[in-house]
């Protein structure tokens, strides 16, 4: 839901405030990730991103899981998670690159004015393993509606939705004219347990 990344020039560092995003530790029972593809005739100097929204707090009212997670809290390319996710993500990002991206993506999506990202269910069709999950996804201030599939197996959860930035008012991180850029749409994966 977030990114317009891939910039991964060296920006000022940020300021820290506690253990650093791009090492805390997911929710045992939660996680939300973000993934970001390169685009771009240079595409291939670049590389693919992902992010874990390390803060995600998840509550459950009637109509299914409200999702909450701070942009300032991303996890970006945490090197675990990108060995987990294979070739296409094999690619090393070292701590230099990391604060670039994670610098554009704050730029990028204003979250000094629009901190957080809302994922709020609104309706759930059918039963059993496969359920079709309508959700309001507010993020960069703008919301939007979005249908997804849900594979349910007991109280566990997961699905994965392809959201795409323009969308949500954010131009996809480009320079050089689109030489170097990421793609519009970025892949949502997401794992919930219910208590």
């Amino acid at each position: 839901m977030l990114a317009t990344l891939a910039g991964c020039s060296s920006p000022p560092r940020l300021p820290a405030t506690g253990p650093h995003p791009d090492t805390a530790p997911a929710a045992a029972d939660n996680e939300l990730r973000v993934l970001v593809f390169r685009a771009g005739a240079a595409a291939r100097m670049g590389h693919n991103h992902v992010l874990r929204a390390a803060d995600l707090r998840v509550d459950w009212p009637a109509a299914g899981p409200v999702l909450r997670f701070r942009l300032a809290a991303l996890a970006v390319d945490p090197p675990e998670l990108r060995a987990r996710l294979g070739a296409a993500f094999a690619s090393p990002v070292d701590d230099e690159a990391r604060a670039g991206t994670r610098a554009n993506l704050l730029k990028a999506l204003d979250a000094a004015a629009h901190p957080e990202v809302v994922v709020r269910t609104l309706q759930q069709v059918g039963e059993g393993p496969r359920r079709a999950v309508e959700a309001e996804i507010t993020l960069h201030g703008v919301s939007r509606r979005q249908w997804f599939v849900v594979a349910v197996d007991g109280r566990r959860a997961r699905g994965e939705v392809v959201v795409r930035q323009s969308d949500f008012d954010v131009q996809p991180f480009a320079v050089l004219g689109g030489l170097l850029a990421v793609q519009d749409a970025l892949v949502v994966q997401f794992e919930l347990l219910q208590p």
